[in-house]
């Protein structure tokens, strides 16, 4: 563990004290879990574009009995049953998406983006001419949590999303039911929206790299892809209390970046070769462990499984050397900018 002046946080890396960290939420809190940065904006706005800001802050920054009732008021979305049921619509939209590619495309651009796109869509009952507004709500998030300085553009474009993300959306039935306050299921709402598109963009991406047509264990596949190229790097913890850990010192509300990514590739755990064989103990870190387990991870590893099968029998390659791929630059997500490949066609 380290301290990152940069992000004004102890950065965790070692895999058992990441572990040990997100299995205590009580000692490390969530409620800071988009930054200090976003922290100390939020205690200088007014208001009403504190209640915007706070958005970003549902399921992921709630601790306790409030994180329980908020993930049991989304899980109805997210259980093994409702997963299974959207399998064949899932198939459908990759092949009707990779059918009209031309001969060369970017996959991030022009298929992983807009599948992944549809799919959380669909999960929440958006009619598919209103896809396109996903983009313009979930690009000044991703702006905001980049690690970069936060300015008054970047605050001004958030702002104007969300402002419009919470006219949409308030019209919608998405996660009503009386469990949740308003803002509670827009907080929802958006991070059901974030984090399904921006993280499986990145999965997919990364997984088309990875893809080898000898080799058909999919699901370890999909597994290692998050585990090695983890498409979101980590997220913040608070310490309510002083605490050690891992041999450092760590004061009441200092806060900790929990990197995930590094300890996916902890040598005292995992060997850093791709190995789709790998058991499945210890589990990586890329969907998270303890009580914030990722929601949609079933979701995702069907995604991944479906798109990866889809890829393989129509024999799509990546068009352009690994070296020469353009990766995001970002905090937390994590995966490549554009990728030219070949979709190649169906078997007749």
């Amino acid at each position: 563990m380290e301290f990152d002046p940069r992000i004004n946080a102890q950065r965790v890396t070692a895999y058992a004290d990441l572990r040990a960290v997100l299995a205590d939420p009580v000692t490390f809190s969530s409620r800071n879990m988009t930054g200090p940065q976003v922290a100390t904006v939020a205690a200088l706005l007014p208001p009403e574009q504190r209640r915007l800001l706070e958005l970003m802050s549902s399921l992921n920054a709630a601790d306790g009995a409030r994180h329980a009732r908020i993930r049991a008021a989304a899980n109805q979305k997210f259980t093994p049953t409702a997963v299974r049921q959207m399998a064949d619509a899932i198939r459908l939209r990759a092949r009707t998406l990779l059918d009209e590619l031309p001969e060369e495309a970017d996959f991030v651009s022009e298929f992983a983006a807009p599948f992944a796109l549809g799919v959380v869509g669909d999960v929440l009952g958006v009619p598919e001419r209103d896809f396109p507004l996903f983009r313009e709500f979930v690009a000044p998030v991703l702006e905001l949590t980049s690690g970069e300085e936060v300015s008054e553009r970047v605050l001004g474009s958030y702002f104007a999303g969300m402002n419009e993300f919470c006219a949409y959306f308030g019209r919608s039935d998405a996660f009503k039911g009386g469990q949740l306050s308003e803002q509670e299921r827009l907080s929802l709402c958006l991070a059901t929206v974030v984090a399904g598109t921006d993280s499986t963009t990145n999965l997919l991406a990364s997984m088309l790299l990875r893809l080898d047509a000898r080799e058909r264990r999919l699901g370890g596949v999909v597994e290692e892809v998050v585990r090695l190229d983890t498409p979101f790097i980590g997220f913040f913890r608070t310490a309510t209390c002083p605490v050690t850990m891992g041999g450092v010192k760590i004061a009441e509300g200092e806060h900790l970046f929990l990197d995930y990514a590094a300890g996916n590739r902890d040598p005292k755990v995992f060997t850093e070769g791709f190995d789709p064989g790998r058991p499945s103990v210890p589990g990586h870190l890329g969907f998270g462990h303890g009580p914030h387990y990722c929601l949609g991870a079933q979701l995702a590893r069907l995604e991944g499984r479906i798109v990866a099968e889809e890829l393989l029998d129509r024999s799509s390659e990546v068009a352009e050397q690994p070296g020469d791929v353009r990766y995001r630059r970002h905090l937390i997500s994590h995966g490549p900018a554009a990728l030219r490949f070949r979709p190649g066609r169906r078997p007749a």
